[in-house]
């Protein structure tokens, strides 16, 4: 029979670095562990800060949408009243002249659907652009309360989706 004899001199060298190299690999993975915990935090908070800044981006579109409309309305608005109508006939009107300031409530219209026509197609939208199209020198159009009416109406519901998320007033009060 054949007998194995235990190694006469035991390298006690080599199981000190073998050993040493086994701690190493285990803090490393660990240290590997902790790092990738770490970076997926970061990649959530990344995430969440970007879906944020996309919201409050697409928030502020509405809102110039909004200021824009108001803008129109209230041209609209102080062109009516300055209107003098007799029989449902312009007779005469305060601070210029009709034609120019027609012109310019339209030229704020056309502005509006501008900005309106990159947005994605809802009711909002579309009462917005009903109400602001169809123009052809009618001053009755121009004039028309129902016309100012459905701006306004078209205003409030683009204002719905204006409105400021209380996450954006709380983190600018703190």
């Amino acid at each position: 029979m054949i007998q194995a004899t235990p190694p006469s001199d035991f390298d006690w060298t080599t199981l000190r670095v073998t050993i040493g190299s086994l701690v190493v690999a285990a803090v490393s993975l660990v240290a590997a562990l902790a790092s990738a915990v770490i970076a997926n935090w970061a990649r959530k908070d990344a995430e969440r800060i970007a879906e944020r800044a996309h919201d409050e981006w697409a928030q502020q579109k509405w809102f110039d949408l909004y200021f824009s409309a108001n803008s129109a309305y209230d041209a609209m608005d102080k062109l009516q009243s300055d209107c003098v109508l007799q029989n449902g006939r312009l007779i005469s009107i305060r601070g210029g002249d009709y034609p120019g300031r027609a012109d310019e409530v339209i030229r704020l219209f056309r502005e509006i659907q501008t900005m309106a026509m990159v947005f994605p197609q809802c009711a909002a939208i579309d009462m917005l652009c009903a109400a602001t199209s169809g123009f052809v020198d009618d001053q009755k159009g121009m004039l028309s309360e129902q016309r100012l009416k459905n701006l306004m109406d078209a205003m409030m519901e683009i204002r719905e989706k204006a409105l400021v998320n209380s996450s954006v007033l709380e983190r600018v009060i703190k």
